[in-house]
């Protein structure tokens, strides 16, 4: 568990090496800051889409119609369908 002569190694290789030390502790907290940021970003921008479309037609279905590729009961293949009321 607790073993002193582990914890005099460390601090002694921490002491020994300051300058690496110091930079592999400035890479973690760089590291550690700029995940902060992009999960801060991207919650934000979530928050906002969910909030923009959140008053939009809730019930709403589109349907947009294109034209044929094939051809049916005698009908040419490239022609545009229409649709009526009864359709819908």
């Amino acid at each position: 568990m607790f073993n002193i002569e582990r914890w005099q190694e460390i601090f002694e290789t921490i002491s020994k090496n300051k300058l690496r030390t110091f930079l592999t502790s400035l890479s973690v907290a760089a590291g550690i800051f700029i995940l902060v940021i992009l999960l801060g970003f991207s919650s934000g921008i979530e928050n906002g889409v969910r909030a923009q479309f959140e008053g939009d037609a809730t019930n709403r279905i589109q349907v947009s119609t294109r034209t044929t590729t094939k051809g049916y009961n005698g009908l040419n293949p490239g022609r545009q369908l229409q649709m009526t009321n009864s359709d819908y």
